[in-house]
């Protein structure tokens, strides 16, 4: 989240600075500080998404299997393209690179996931400045390169 104690106009730089302090935030395990860069109505189609789910619902799940006390996040976040789409909008696109040991997650089958390694995953990022000037999430689409 970026506050800047007033309502001005949105510049890229801020965007940028609020996609890499939400990978920060995730990497350094701070649960409130992640999920205070979403807006409390945003929507996340997260990469086994089948549907756009509430963020809530998605951090939750987040919490449990990447925020664990033996769980290790490694993100690179690659070239962010911001496009300003108003004077309070933006669009973030750009790529990550994530690896995280010791994950926390069981698959539909009953396998369990200890690992997992997401070589350029793609991720949009809706930014709304806030009316108390903080900068949220209000929509979020990761997804991962099938390989061929």
């Amino acid at each position: 989240m970026v506050l800047d104690g007033s309502h001005s106009t949105l510049t890229k730089a801020d965007v940028e600075s609020a996609v890499r302090g939400y990978w920060r935030a995730l990497s350094a395990k701070e649960a409130v500080q992640q999920q205070n860069f979403y807006d409390d109505h945003a929507g996340i189609f997260a990469t086994e998404s089948s549907r756009l789910e509430r963020a809530r619902v998605v951090l939750l799940r987040r919490q449990r299997e990447y925020l664990s006390a033996a769980t290790r996040t490694a993100v690179q976040v690659g070239e962010i393209e911001v496009d300003l789409i108003g004077p309070h909008h933006a669009v973030a696109a750009y790529t990550i690179q994530l690896d995280a040991k010791h994950i926390a997650r069981t698959l539909s089958s009953g396998s369990a996931v200890a690992e997992e390694h997401l070589e350029n995953a793609r991720v949009t990022h809706i930014f709304q400045r806030q009316s108390d000037g903080a900068l949220r999430i209000v929509h979020e689409h990761i997804s991962v390169p099938h390989p061929h």
